[in-house]
């Protein structure tokens, strides 16, 4: 994997990226907003119905943000394919509410969606605060993060995403929604390892991070350690 030594003087993912985020934000606002139409007089169901909609909405307000407070990259990949299974990871997820009824799910696996959504879409928060100003979708370095939920597995974002979508296949459950989620975690290991070779390379200091932590899930070693003197890091 080769470095991007230039440095663009604008940031070509956040003006293309914002406003297909945004789109796709107004989108699912408008669709939230409509279904209050016929959800008269409102029951538990339709609650957790709504409540459903509007997770999904605020992961994507969550991303806009992100992206507008992101400062320039240091590296960036240069792999066309690699570029490709990240941008195609994170628009694949937004297929799962078109591949079953929500409308058909029981109150109780509703309620269990929303629970699992909350819990991912928590996790996914703590560590993008914890990333800052750092955020990308396609392999880049900006800086080396090891605090937070960091300090436990070096890709807590993806961890809570897939968590978050786990969520999202409850409610309306379905085979197709279940292969989309498969096919996103594979393309998410993808990622992982290349970020990670990308974070090698700009960072020397990675790999004995890397070592003292968990992929996706906490190594015995990673929940007692943690190093302050560390720089910090960007990929999820």
């Amino acid at each position: 994997m080769r470095l991007n030594n230039g440095t663009p003087s604008y940031d070509r993912g956040k003006l293309t990226a914002i406003p297909v985020f945004a789109f796709v934000l107004i989108w699912n606002l408008i669709g939230t907003r409509q279904l209050l139409r016929y959800f008269f007089p409102l029951d538990a169901l339709k609650i957790l119905i709504y409540l459903n909609h509007l997770l999904s909405a605020a992961f994507l307000a969550l991303i806009i943000y992100l992206y507008w407070r992101r400062g320039p990259a240091i590296a960036t990949t240069r792999s066309p394919f690699a570029k490709f299974i990240a941008l195609f990871s994170f628009v694949l997820p937004f297929a799962i509410p078109f591949l079953g009824n929500v409308t058909r799910s029981t109150p109780v696996m509703l309620a269990i969606s929303n629970t699992v959504m909350a819990a991912g879409l928590a996790f996914a928060l703590a560590a993008l605060y914890t990333l800052g100003k750092s955020f990308s979708i396609v392999p880049q370095t900006r800086n080396l993060i090891v605090q937070g939920p960091y300090r436990l597995v070096r890709h807590p974002i993806y961890l809570g995403e897939i968590i978050l979508y786990t969520g999202m296949v409850l409610a309306g459950f379905s085979t197709p929604k279940v292969l989309v989620v498969l096919l996103l975690v594979f393309c998410q290991l993808y990622r992982a390892n290349q970020e990670e070779k990308l974070l090698a390379e700009t960072f020397p200091e990675y790999l004995s991070y890397a070592s003292k932590t968990g992929r996706f899930f906490p190594s015995v070693p990673g929940l007692f350690w943690h190093r302050k003197s560390l720089p910090c890091h960007t990929c999820h």
